[in-house]
């Protein structure tokens, strides 16, 4: 088995470039960061960098080599905060979500206390694939797969955001086929304001030609208040924007947000708890994020 030290000196002149500046980054000594790249050429039986004028590259053995280290490197660490919370009886865990989940609801939460010790951003379509690389816990509003545990957090309404003098913004709420007659933005394929819009759309037979994709609800926001039309998403408003409930054909649309994780996850029962606690919280403080008479969670 390879060596904890000499996989971390690896990835260290991976991503620093140099021998170096990977010591400085380690607080290591050059010749032991030098030695520990050699021990482990020796386990793999081949070198694993090139020096070359602009730095250090891996060769074929090191490119190979990499994603491995990676995760070895990773799953120490992680193994070394895991028992550390398990003696100071103090569980903390590691959760996938993508930013503005990170933002309005996982960040809050942990200020109260949640036990969470750090969040790796991902984007919708990309969240569950981090349970394989280090997260305990993922949180997001595309339904988990069959092969995990999970449980939706809350229910969310879909919301139209546009500015006030926009003629869509004179009633209490705007039905989806009169957003489709005009431009529109809404986030990227993945999020589940377009998987809603879309399902809805392909069951009726309407078009999608007028949709903008954007990058993730502030900038759609922005580019709205700027006059590029409506957006929809689940986020409460900014820029000046107003919030009407989108609906089709009379009925509220929402998504879910979902907290799912391993089923073979050694602290399985931990992260329910925690599951728990994070439901009870967002209950209350999710609300408060949206104007009166916006949010409405009713299933």
């Amino acid at each position: 088995m390879y060596g904890e030290r000499e996989l971390e000196a690896f990835v260290a002149v991976i991503d620093c470039g140099s021998v170096s500046v990977a010591a400085e980054r380690l607080i290591r000594t050059q010749p032991t960061v030098s030695r520990q790249i050699a021990s482990l050429e020796r386990q793999v039986g081949a070198a694993l960098f090139r020096r070359m004028p602009n730095g250090m590259m891996t060769t074929y053995a090191g490119e190979r080599l990499e994603p491995m280290a990676r995760d070895l490197v990773r799953r120490g660490r992680r193994a070394r905060e895991v028992m550390t919370g398990i003696v100071q009886e103090q569980r903390s865990f590691v959760v996938a979500a993508p930013e503005m989940t990170s933002v309005l609801v996982l960040a809050p939460f942990i200020a109260q206390g949640g036990p969470i010790s750090d969040v790796m951003i991902a984007t919708p379509a990309e969240t569950y694939d981090r349970l394989r690389t280090g997260a305990d816990l993922a949180v997001t509003t595309s339904p988990p797969a069959s092969r995990l545990r999970g449980t939706r957090v809350m229910t969310l309404p879909l919301l139209c955001q546009l500015p006030a003098s926009h003629p869509l913004a004179d009633g209490e709420h705007v039905e989806l086929s009169d957003l489709l007659a005009g431009p529109f933005l809404t986030s990227g394929r993945g999020s589940a304001a377009w998987a809603q819009i879309q399902q809805v759309t392909e069951g009726e037979g309407w078009s999608l030609e007028m949709v903008s994709l954007g990058a993730d609800a502030p900038i759609i926001q922005a580019r709205s208040a700027a006059g590029y039309g409506p957006c929809v998403v689940v986020e409460p408003p900014r820029f000046g924007l107003v919030s009407r409930p989108l609906r089709h054909r009379g009925e509220a649309m929402r998504c879910a947000l979902y907290a799912s994780w391993e089923r073979t996850h050694y602290a399985g029962d931990d992260i329910r708890r925690m599951v728990r606690e994070l439901t009870a919280f967002v209950g209350t403080h999710v609300p408060e994020l949206y104007p009166e008479g916006i949010y409405s969670a009713s299933a």
